[in-house]
């Protein structure tokens, strides 16, 4: 007679393999009534634990998993994806773990069954997810794999996986304020058209209804999270007749490429037109003029988002660890706006 499995036990006792596992390690959650009906089927089946497959599933696994979600991995440039990394590295080796990178995306989607196989080797406890577009069936899949997650800069519409965001609407608020209290009345946003991940769609809102509520004039201009298309953008704004005074850039790789083309153009800043960027990169403060800008706190939200993944790995997790956090942030004003 073959011996009885883990499997078996649930089986019998008509619940799930994990449950049996919760019972076999006396976890507190199981009602005394599922322990014993465990119990009974562990007797019933002269179940014995695998003593050597139990060491090695209690073996610690110290390594997280940093996966980035339509990222060029060959984009070295990107200061987003460098800065979220870095503080993501630091954090983690600060609670005694150490980060392995994946790159996801729907022109990949092997990625997701590389991260699936990798986790089931365990080759890392619990992942990160940096993206504002990871589509929900993708979260689904994620939760439906058993793969511990928490989503950085992307909350789930369903709010089943626990999420680190920022204030966008709040910022976009913050800068459309800053420039009206500084007489502009003809605002224009340089961001992506095609985006709907969590931050491009909450900048948009965040503009149109500050700038609604101020009663001045918003418009949208098409442009992708790059310096090339602020630059850009900036000249097809600048190129027409009906010229804005103030040209609000999605990110601060737009507002640098802005401020290029405005000091290739001859146009003052901020004289002419006031010029702001968003997230508050290194760099925003090294411009010509400097750039005005919104700090996101992308250190402490990579921080938070690895110890919220700890505390669920280690037990630690509060009754609402499926919450959306979402930090504040705060308004930088330098010398182009």
């Amino acid at each position: 007679m073959s011996r009885a499995t883990l499997r078996d036990v649930a089986a019998q006792a008509g619940v799930s393999h994990q449950t049996v596992s919760n019972v076999l390690n006396d976890h507190p959650s199981i009602r005394p009534a599922t322990r014993e009906r465990v119990m009974t089927a562990i007797r019933a089946l002269d179940y014995h634990p695998n003593a050597a497959a139990k060491a090695l599933r209690e073996s610690r696994v110290t390594t997280l998993c940093c996966a980035f979600y339509g990222h060029a991995a060959d984009d070295i440039t990107d200061p987003y994806r460098n800065l979220v990394q870095s503080a993501f590295i630091a954090e983690a080796n600060a609670r005694g773990y150490a980060i392995t990178t994946a790159m996801l995306g729907e022109e990949h989607p092997e990625g997701f069954e590389a991260l699936r196989t990798a986790f089931r080797g365990r080759s890392f406890a619990g992942v990160v997810v940096a993206s504002t577009t990871l589509p929900p069936e993708r979260m689904r899949t994620l939760a439906a794999w058993g793969v511990p997650t928490v989503l950085f800069d992307r909350a789930d519409p369903e709010g089943e996986l626990p999420s680190v965001t920022a204030d966008y609407v709040g910022g976009m608020a913050q800068l459309v304020t800053h420039h009206v209290a500084r007489g502009r009345r003809d605002l224009a946003l340089v961001v992506p058209g095609d985006d709907f991940g969590t931050s491009a769609v909450l900048r948009r809102e965040g503009f149109l209804a500050a700038a609604h509520a101020h009663g001045v004039r918003a418009r949208l201009e098409e442009g992708a999270w790059t310096a090339e298309a602020g630059e850009l953008a900036f000249r097809r704004l600048w190129g027409g007749e009906d010229r804005p005074d103030a040209v609000l850039c999605g990110n601060d790789r737009m507002g640098a490429g802005a401020l290029l083309a405005a000091r290739t153009l001859g146009v003052s800043v901020p004289v002419e037109v006031a010029v702001s960027g968003f997230d508050d990169f290194e760099f925003a403060r090294y411009t010509a003029p400097s750039l005005t800008t919104v700090h996101l706190p992308h250190g402490e939200m990579a921080r938070l988002a690895v110890n919220r993944l700890l505390d669920h790995l280690e037990g630690r997790a509060p009754a609402d660890e499926s919450a959306e956090v979402r930090l504040p942030v705060t308004l930088v004003p330098r010398e182009s706006a």
